[in-house]
């Protein structure tokens, strides 16, 4: 499933990196229906409407089809662990921390440093659409915090760019 010159593995420093998806989209599934994540991630409100497999499969394929999608994995005690994921794209590259102990610590600024870099490398030199939730604070702070600026408002959807 390896993509033409998208690397397996983005080392961001000694504990942090970025694996290419390999398909494993189940390890994903619990992420998904952690209630911070569906709500931040997908706006997601009613628990009867929580993702199941089928929809992190068809979300995994997606994003894997329009971008470089790839696990952020952490190390703990000499093994890698998956904690998240996003997609390198120019259009809206999503990210999500799926394990909530590894939230707000820094990863996800370390990782979209990551991910603006191998945009630049990739020949991309935008990225926008970045849809962020009104009620996302996080998610906010994290793309001003980088240079995004919100260009519009949609309901409750802020969104941003970044020229690179």
């Amino acid at each position: 499933m390896q993509k033409l010159n998208r690397p397996g593995v983005i080392a961001i420093d000694r504990g942090l990196r970025l694996r290419a998806y390999d398909g494993n989209y189940q390890q994903a599934v619990p992420w998904y229906q952690d209630e911070v994540v569906y709500y931040n991630s997908e706006g997601i409100t009613k628990a009867t409407d929580v993702p199941d497999a089928d929809y992190v499969k068809g979300m995994y394929e997606f994003l894997d089809r329009h971008g470089e999608l790839y696990f952020i994995e952490v190390l703990e005690a000499g093994r890698w662990i998956p904690v998240g994921d996003v997609t390198v794209k120019a259009e809206n590259p999503p990210i999500v921390i799926g394990m909530a102990q590894y939230r707000g610590i820094g990863i996800g600024k370390r990782v979209m440093q990551a991910v603006i870099k191998r945009a630049k490398e990739k020949g991309i030199h935008k990225i926008y659409g970045s849809t962020v939730y009104e009620h996302n604070i996080a998610s906010q702070k994290l793309h001003e915090s980088l240079g995004f600026t919100c260009v519009e408002v949609r309901g409750n959807e802020k969104i941003y760019e970044l020229a690179l």
